[in-house]
């Protein structure tokens, strides 16, 4: 486990080092599109979240969008600061992830997924037919938060993206952080073997519930984060193919690893600009993309790096009992 941990930080530290190199390469475009990596980072990571306890949800687009669009909604409607409306939002997805939760934690494996999934359209279905955020069209209008008092200017794609990352990262260490105390050691013990969990006296039901409410308000967060980026909300933001996209990524990532999710994210913003700008069917080769991870590193490239360490380590160990035993 110390080797493991050890392995996804000194990941981490390699993929800070090289987003910063990035930056300072990179124009605008390439700002704005880091800005989006670290979004969908944080999104990633919220849906992360749920996985180290044992879940997979297909319907956490829906805490996304009902970020972007309480955001959008507390700023434009009805005229709050956008710091606190940042904050009304978390808590609006928290709530409902809540209310939600005691509902779709009692089903489990397919079924839990397609509840969650129903969830998410339920929300499209809102935002869709809503009058008041302009329906399928959308809501322009959505400002950015306010630095100007520390001298950053959330305007610019260079300072939006900086701040973008390091909120990022902070998500990533409070994460980092949570996994390693006892909460997120029983979520890990959760995600093993429930029902051993439950008969040592464990509330599974209360775990669960708590990481499916902290994923819905950091997945809440990201969607505050995207509607200030795009300046724009729209139905589309919680569609149930946005389910299906962070998924993806945090497939390819590696799931229950943290760090895994950020790499997934990145490979997909990047493969997603990339293959649409060449190729007419993009989704076409992202699927193969994702079919060949799938084939060749069913736990994802952070671990798959880790079983190659591992392994190394291992012979490692090895090769010192035969010299040890060779020179006895």
């Amino acid at each position: 486990m110390a080797e493991t941990d050890v392995t996804r930080r000194v990941i981490a530290v390699a993929l800070a080092v090289g987003a910063l190199m990035s930056y300072f390469l990179v124009g605008a475009f390439g700002h704005e599109m880091m800005s989006e990596i670290a979004i969908f980072s944080i999104f990633a990571m919220s849906l992360d979240l749920l996985a180290l306890c044992g879940l997979v949800s297909f319907g956490h687009a829906g805490f996304f969008g009902i970020g972007a669009y309480a955001f959008g909604g507390l700023t434009v409607l009805l005229g709050w600061a956008p710091w606190a409306a940042m904050l009304g939002a978390i808590m609006v997805g928290a709530l409902i992830a809540t209310i939600a939760g005691m509902f779709v934690l009692r089903t489990s494996g397919v079924f839990f997924i397609m509840v969650t999934l129903a969830v998410s359209l339920m929300f499209y279905a809102w935002a869709f037919r809503n009058p008041t955020f302009n329906g399928a069209d959308g809501m322009s209008g959505v400002p950015r938060l306010d630095l100007s008092a520390l001298g950053i200017d959330m305007n610019s794609p260079g300072a939006f993206a900086t701040v973008m990352m390091l909120v990022c990262v902070a998500i990533w260490v409070g994460l980092e952080v949570l996994l390693g105390a006892p909460f997120g050691q029983m979520l890990s013990a959760i995600r093993q073997n429930a029902n051993r969990v439950h008969a040592l006296g464990g509330n599974v039901f209360n775990y669960r519930l708590a990481a499916y409410v902290g994923s819905g308000a950091i997945a809440a967060f990201a969607g505050t984060l995207m509607a200030q980026h795009a300046n724009f909300i729209s139905p589309d933001i919680g569609n149930w193919f946005v389910s299906g996209d962070v998924l993806i990524a945090v497939v390819i990532g590696g799931i229950g690893t943290l760090i895994g999710p950020v790499i997934g994210a990145m490979l997909f913003i990047v493969l997603r600009h990339t293959l649409s700008s060449l190729f007419g069917y993009w989704y076409l080769w992202l699927g193969l993309v994702f079919i060949g991870v799938a084939l060749f590193m069913p736990n994802g490239i952070v671990g798959a790096i880790i079983q190659i360490r591992e392994r190394l380590s291992a012979k490692r160990k090895r090769e010192r009992v035969l010299e040890s035993g060779g020179g006895g």
